[in-house]
């Protein structure tokens, strides 16, 4: 695939498939993650299935446990709710668009764009990598990465506590290399998929973002 191609099947796939980050302009609390999945492209929010039900309860508590983080801060941004907590919060995703292919779920737009998918998917899956022996992956990722940026950059003079989850979310941050003396930065966070908050070696870094918010009870 040429990056004339690249650029087209990229674009094809933003215009129907992207799940934008949410937050309103008093945000001070930010989530970076990887990429939505099925819920958060039927939400249209991140973290709107499992891994957002994990931090609805470790940031809110077991009351508040059966809606996902990223509905709870769609719906107050979109319905002027004006929660202030919520309004502190803000969700983001390295990549707008699905890395795996099983999220589109159509054969037609996998197959369409199949070589996009597939560096997306190996690009997710070698997230220990920084530089990939092959040209095309490193390409994409520098697309990645300038998108990033620019997201980045609008908060650069405004008091921020970013916490990227995951491995992936986490490389991408350290590569974009956007900071600021007034940013806070929660780091080893892991990714809430598959309950990963619950466990026991990370309760000490998920006690520093309940911190971070303000939420002291127990979950």
């Amino acid at each position: 695939m040429n990056t004339f191609s690249l650029c087209e099947s990229w674009r094809l796939l933003a215009n129907k498939y992207t799940v934008s980050d949410i937050y309103l302009p008093q945000a001070n609390l930010i989530f970076l993650l990887e990429s939505p999945h099925v819920s958060e492209l039927k939400y249209q929010a991140p973290v709107s299935g499992a891994s957002g039900i994990t931090m609805t309860r470790h940031l809110f508590g077991e009351s508040y446990a059966r809606y996902p983080l990223g509905i709870l801060i769609k719906t107050n941004v979109l319905e002027h709710r004006n929660r202030p907590t919520l309004n502190r919060i803000g969700l983001m995703n390295v990549c707008n668009i699905p890395m795996q292919g099983t999220a589109y779920g159509s054969r037609d737009v996998v197959e369409t764009h199949a070589e996009l998918i597939r560096v997306l998917q190996g690009i997710r899956s070698a997230n220990q990598k920084d530089v990939y022996p092959i040209s095309l992956w490193n390409e994409v990722q520098s697309y990645l990465l300038d998108n990033l940026r620019d997201r980045l950059f609008q908060f650069v003079d405004r008091s921020m506590t970013f916490v990227p989850c995951g491995r992936f979310a986490q490389k991408f941050f350290r590569l974009a290399a956007v900071e600021s003396p007034k940013w806070t930065v929660v780091h080893d966070v892991p990714h809430p998929s598959y309950n990963s908050w619950d466990r026991p070696q990370y309760r000490p870094v998920v006690e520093q973002v309940q911190r971070a918010l303000g939420y002291s009870g127990e979950s």
